[in-house]
């Protein structure tokens, strides 16, 4: 079973200061797709100056560390769109890590859904 992050999962921990690799609330591969990574770049670069610029600066530090440290492996993917990638790539079992409404809609009955509960909780759904 894999576990998929999406960069608006990794950005909201980092602002709540959530530690989603020792907080995940059940085991599997933990993975993150290239063009999730590739979104994360690019937000970077347009939002430095915009309300969650730092945010997303600290979401691709931690999630850089966690691949040297060989806690999150990179799937390399062709789609352009983090969200489209994860759409593509999932399987059934899978779980995705998101708070993106749109998405999940669209992994209904595909996948289950990490999410983060309150403010700092982690929860399956």
């Amino acid at each position: 079973m894999k576990i998929m992050l999406d960069a608006n999962f990794l950005v909201y921990c980092a602002k709540q200061k959530i530690d989603y690799i020792n907080e995940m609330p059940v085991p599997g591969e933990v993975v993150v797709l290239s063009s999730v990574v590739a979104e994360l770049e690019k937000l970077k670069s347009k939002e430095e100056k915009a309300k969650d610029g730092r945010a997303v600066f600290v979401a691709l530090q931690i999630l850089e560390k966690n691949i040297v440290e060989e806690k999150i492996k990179v799937l390399k993917t062709d789609e352009k769109g983090g969200d489209e990638a994860i759409i593509a790539e999932v399987k059934e079992g899978d779980i995705v890590a998101t708070m993106d409404k749109e998405l999940k809609k669209k992994l209904k009955g595909k996948a289950r859904i990490l999410a983060i509960k309150g403010r700092k909780k982690l929860e399956l759904f």
